[in-house]
């Protein structure tokens, strides 16, 4: 089961730890996945590396601006058969669940 491996404090700490996330086509998977909590990230795929992670949104003094980075990685047909459906789901109170289920992550730790 995959797990969130890496966090980090940014987007540009997260692109300058592997400079082929930085120059590589992303695809969105869901722009406001909500958690229990009322947290909100957005996550995406990453061609170059087949890597998927989550943003959070929000003030960086408050936690927003993190970075969770799923330790599996995903071919596209794979993301997308495991999401079916997300764009129904996401949105929804604690979607992100919901979202971590499918790919077999745990939540992000709030900042």
């Amino acid at each position: 089961m995959p797990a969130i491996s890496r966090s980090f404090p940014s987007l540009d700490a997260f692109y300058a730890d592997d400079r082929r996330r930085r120059f590589s086509r992303e695809r969105d998977v869901g722009l406001f996945w909500r958690g229990g909590g009322g947290d909100s990230f957005r996550a995406a795929w990453i061609q170059e590396t087949g890597e998927v992670y989550l943003f959070r949104h929000g003030n960086p003094v408050e936690g927003g601006g993190t970075v969770h980075l799923l330790s599996r990685r995903f071919g596209l047909g794979e993301l997308h058969s495991a999401l079916k459906g997300y764009a129904v789901v996401c949105g929804r109170r604690d979607s992100l669940r919901w979202f971590l289920d499918r790919l077999g992550g745990r939540r992000p730790v709030a900042a």
